[in-house]
């Protein structure tokens, strides 16, 4: 006779969060060995909540606390959306933070604006181990704590199927995966920096050109970039954003000119998406080592990892809706307040999906597959006023 087949259940290690130092939280729990292996099930203390939909929020408030500006992790810009006044405020409320009760999360915590994806910001010299200051939630934490954080939790995500917010370049995935980056790379997640390393390494190639071929000094001397020649252009041996970051001892003394111009546009590709991110990429894949095979991001395109990572968005419409949805309890498909519903729905655009889907599920996107794909179902019940007293 045939055996029977039986398959064990899931092993669940339950935890305990704080939503006000969710980032030390989110070390202890990463740091257990339990939290490797069995499916993680998240519960916030002084919360009756448990089950999928903590669990879910737990990974989405995560991700907002790693993108915050005060941690330095991450490259970024100014939002052209927020006002001069708010960016100030926002700027002055990050700087205050770094003072402040860390159990009391700051009134205003400033995150960063990255309209070409999640980059890690290149690290100085000595700076890569030194404290984070300013870590709402945080305190004592280095990069390599918080790549290493990173990578336990992209690997975790992956290991129980769940969302995070956090969207990720492309260049990013690439640099995890071990291909080496190059000046196109970093056009990608930074253009107007792209641009301009772009025509610099243009004047440089021609110079290097007119150099072979002997010309005389005074003509190589002379190439222009944007009307300028190199030397008026006055720059020095400094990260470009980053007065604080030499590209070599002494930078800030060394002017670029026509005969270095191209060791300096190495420097900064390099100091962009070489050796000033090294450690911050081997810190990410060496947290993701600890849940998951290191190749395991390998077996994804870029799109893809960001799909399964992130989910997707998706138009509603009322046949979808239709589709996918339950109503149940004293509702069906054709209740007035249900039209009403799916009408509402229907109309909204990107962030109001966002939000609503916050609200309902946890995680602000839907999982690879769409509303389709949602466990549990959305449903639509009809709820009974409760009380006596008829009406």
């Amino acid at each position: 006779g045939g055996r029977d087949l039986r398959v064990g259940r899931l092993q669940r290690q339950k935890v305990r969060v704080s939503r006000d130092r969710m980032l030390e939280s989110a070390l202890k729990v990463f740091d257990m060995a339990g939290a490797h292996r069995m499916v993680l099930e998240v519960e916030f203390f002084n919360e009756v909540g448990t089950g999928t939909g903590p669990t879910l929020e737990f990974y989405t408030l995560l991700s907002k606390e790693l993108t915050q500006r005060a941690l330095g992790a991450w490259r970024d810009t100014e939002d052209p959306q927020s006002p001069p006044a708010l960016a100030a405020a926002t700027t002055t409320a990050t700087a205050a933070a770094a003072t402040a009760d860390p159990v009391k999360p700051a009134a205003h915590v400033a995150y960063v604006y990255a309209p070409h994806g999640l980059f890690p910001a290149p690290a100085r010299p000595g700076s890569f181990d030194a404290d984070v200051a300013g870590a709402s939630g945080g305190s004592g934490l280095t990069r390599r704590d918080l790549f290493r954080l990173l990578g336990r939790v992209v690997g975790k995500a992956l290991q129980d199927g769940r969302l995070l917010d956090l969207g990720l370049s492309p260049a990013f995935f690439r640099a995890v995966s071990g291909r080496t980056l190059a000046l196109a790379d970093l056009a990608e997640v930074d253009p107007p920096l792209g641009r301009t390393l772009g025509q610099l390494a243009s004047a440089a190639r021609r110079i290097a050109a007119l150099r072979r071929a002997g010309a005389p000094e005074a003509e190589w001397r002379g190439v222009m970039v944007g009307g300028a020649a190199v030397e008026d252009l006055c720059l020095t041996f400094l990260l470009p954003g980053d007065d604080a970051h030499e590209l070599r001892p002494g930078g800030a003394d060394v002017a670029v000119t026509a005969a270095n111009l191209s060791d300096y546009v190495d420097a900064v590709v390099d100091a962009s998406v070489g050796g000033g991110i090294a450690r911050q990429i081997e810190a990410f894949r060496a947290g993701l080592g600890d849940i998951l095979p290191s190749p395991a991001l390998g077996v994804f395109t870029e799109a893809e990892l960001d799909c399964v990572l992130c989910g997707q968005g998706q138009a509603w419409t009322p046949e979808l809706l239709g589709e996918c949805v339950t109503f149940d309890h004293g509702y069906t498909a054709q209740s007035p307040p249900v039209r009403a519903l799916v009408q509402v729905l229907c109309g909204y655009g990107p962030e109001e999906q966002r939000s609503f889907l916050r609200f309902v599920t946890g995680a602000p996107r839907l999982p690879p597959g769409g509303l389709a794909a949602l466990q549990p179902r959305l449903t639509v019940v009809c709820k009974q006023p409760s009380g006596g007293g008829g009406g």
